[in-house]
């Protein structure tokens, strides 16, 4: 409920996030197995874009169904294909209007390779799964699995040079529902090591000209929305980034009623219609941290470097600057604030916040209309309020 160096990565880890649901059809391209558990997962599998290729032995011990060496295919591009070493279907049942559900499901090494790179995990692992129809899927009307905790372990993604990142483990959670909708869950991701080299993005040079080698990530969240009062509330977000900084994030919401969040799933494919619904939705408050770990001083570092002068000059002329900078504000108490949090932060960087805590909740529509006809009355029609080293 609540993150490419290819579209071919970025469709694999998808894909195995989202359990390979591709959009099915009923017209079958593999072989039967005999096993009706079986056949309805691998039907999900088998779809429009993808082809269910070859499997190997298919055992059934108790309530466990068992597919060795899965292989799928991409009818579109005869190079690119999913591997699936062991694949574990417990406890399933094909329920009425042919969803499939299962209690657990495991996929042991999974390979996805292309031309322009691959992707592969040691396992995954999901529980209480229930799987679309092919009907459902090929109709688009099922939207994602649905499930309670999803846990991936050991994932490594390629270009086609090599190796761009590891990631230790990738876990999901959907703690509560209201009917068909998630209403709590939590997620993160740890471990994450990305080799700065290898990205194709411009501002790999200056990652490397900072000291860069690799990136080391964890990324965590966890949210609640509540159905009656209408509110979510996202305690935290948070992208740690060891040896440069950490970026937190906590926001609370009113007015997402059902309607909105079913509209919203109804329209996931037509952003500019999902924007029209948020706008009766309202910002109740926010929190954006920044906790410093080197990287504003490399940063400070660097430019003072460029300008040929020592940090401590630099900054100065940095600081003594803000008040020309912050006159468009006009407001002179936020102008003193930030000013002192700014000056405070890049002499001894520690943390930063902003808080945005209105006296009562501002609609959307009103933050887009004040941003486009007066943006310099946002930090006033939001209290907004900013701090440094607290």
């Amino acid at each position: 409920m609540m993150f490419s160096p290819s579209s071919k990565i970025t469709i694999g880890l998808c894909t195995a996030v989202s359990l390979i649901a591709i959009q099915a059809t009923p017209t079958l391209a593999f072989d039967p197995t005999g096993n009706e558990i079986a056949d309805a997962f691998l039907t999900v599998l088998d779809g429009q874009e993808g082809t269910v290729e070859s499997y190997g032995a298919v055992n059934e011990s108790g309530n466990a169904v068992t597919i060795e060496n899965l292989v799928i295919t991409d009818e579109n591009d005869q190079n690119a294909k999913v591997t699936i070493a062991t694949t574990v279907l417990n406890g399933g049942a094909i329920l009425d209007g042919g969803r499939l559900k299962l209690d657990a499901l495991s996929l042991q090494s999974l390979q996805l390779a292309s031309d322009d790179g691959g992707m592969s995990l040691e396992s995954l692992d999901a529980t209480e799964l229930v799987l679309p129809s092919a009907e459902e899927a090929a109709s688009g009307g099922a939207g994602s699995p649905g499930y309670k905790t999803v846990d991936i372990k050991n994932v490594q993604i390629q270009d086609e040079d090599g190796k761009v990142a590891d990631i230790a483990a990738i876990s999901s959670s959907i703690d509560s529902m209201d009917g068909d909708l998630p209403t709590s869950g939590t997620f993160s991701l740890t471990g994450a090591i990305i080799d700065v080299n290898q990205l194709e993005a411009e501002e790999t040079k200056s990652l490397r000209e900072l000291g860069y080698e690799t990136l080391s990530l964890d990324v965590s969240a966890s949210g609640k929305w509540d159905p009656e009062a209408a509110t979510i509330d996202i305690p935290e977000l948070k992208i740690d980034a060891k040896d440069a900084a950490s970026l937190s994030i906590s926001l609370a919401l009113g007015g997402v009623t059902r309607e909105v969040i079913e509209q919203l799933e109804e329209k996931s494919n037509k952003p500019e219609e999902a924007m029209g619904l948020l706008q009766n939705v309202t910002l109740v408050n926010a929190k954006i941290r920044l906790d410093d770990a080197s990287l504003t001083g490399r940063i400070l570092d660097q430019e003072a470097q460029k300008a040929g002068v020592e940090v401590p000059v630099y900054v100065a002329g940095l600081t003594g600057s803000l008040p020309l900078m912050l006159g468009m504000l006009q407001n002179k108490e936020l102008e003193g604030q930030v000013a002192q949090a700014v000056t405070e932060y890049l002499n001894t960087p520690g943390s930063l916040e902003v808080v945005a805590a209105p006296g009562a909740p501002v609609p959307f529509s009103q933050v887009m209309g004040t941003a486009m006809l007066a943006p310099q009355m946002i930090p006033q029609i939001l209290s907004v309020g900013i701090t440094a080293n607290q």
